[in-house]
């Protein structure tokens, strides 16, 4: 039995707007072992892994391959084996993900040491090239699987789960996490709420959050659609000011 050293996994953290899944995903990842990326209706698979654009040499113009995030946590896990490496992907529903993923959709298998079970033979000469010279191990005979220490971490609101559907081979690759609203860990802060005579009442923000969720959850409205307790963050509550803004918006 192949006992995995660093529980590599492709996760997708998903819950209501506000709970915490970034700030989940950032418990593990820092700036030294992360790349991070964000979706987006636009995001394409050029994007992802990277392609060839052009670049001033001089007053010439030439022409290189850029890596895109996948490409750069490939590069990195491969030259710090001894590290846990972590792509991170922000909103992975807000891009059509199957495509954007293209043929990096084979390696999402993972045998128990977390490495890809089936490896891809590259069809970007460049992207080859370029990997080859940075991380030459990565490539066997011209393919290339995702290492044992290379963790995909992804952020998705379920309440958005309709913006760019995933088909359920993508999914069935990846493991969910979800996470619940929580309001013992939330921002301080108070809200001025107008009453009449141009009065006005101050309210925690956890219990006006609580408040309207209770609200909504009385005419049927689905979880993933309540408040997170992170819904608005403590520099929008730092002051009354700021605080009221927040309320407007």
């Amino acid at each position: 039995v192949i006992e995995p050293k660093f529980e590599a996994s492709n996760t997708i953290y998903y819950g209501a707007p506000g709970v915490g899944k970034s700030f989940c995903i950032d418990q593990k990842c820092n700036d030294e072992n992360s790349i991070r990326t964000i979706f987006h209706p636009d995001t394409q698979n050029s994007d992802f892994v990277g392609c060839l654009k052009p670049k001033m040499n001089g007053t010439d113009v030439i022409y290189e391959f850029r890596a895109g995030p996948f490409t750069k946590a490939i590069v990195k896990a491969y030259n710090n084996h001894d590290k846990h490496i972590y792509l991170v992907i922000e909103e992975i529903n807000r891009a059509s993900s199957a495509a954007v993923f293209g043929e990096i959709f084979q390696l999402l298998d993972r045998d128990a040491a977390g490495r890809s079970v089936y490896p891809i033979d590259l069809a970007d000469p460049d992207m080859l090239e370029y990997i080859e010279s940075k991380a030459p191990e990565a490539i066997t005979n011209g393919q290339l699987r995702i290492p044992s220490n290379l963790s995909l971490f992804s952020t998705m609101n379920s309440s958005d789960q309709a913006v760019m559907p995933m088909d359920t081979a993508f999914k069935r690759r990846w493991v969910f996490e979800y996470i619940p609203i929580d309001f013992s860990s939330c921002p301080m802060g108070a809200l001025s709420i107008p009453i009449r005579d141009n009065g006005e009442i101050k309210v925690n923000w956890s219990d006006f959050a609580k408040s309207i969720n209770n609200a909504l959850i009385d005419n049927s409205i689905p979880e993933d659609r309540l408040l997170g307790p992170w819904f608005l963050s403590p520099a929008e509550l730092k002051t009354s000011e700021l605080a009221q803004q927040a309320l407007k918006g």
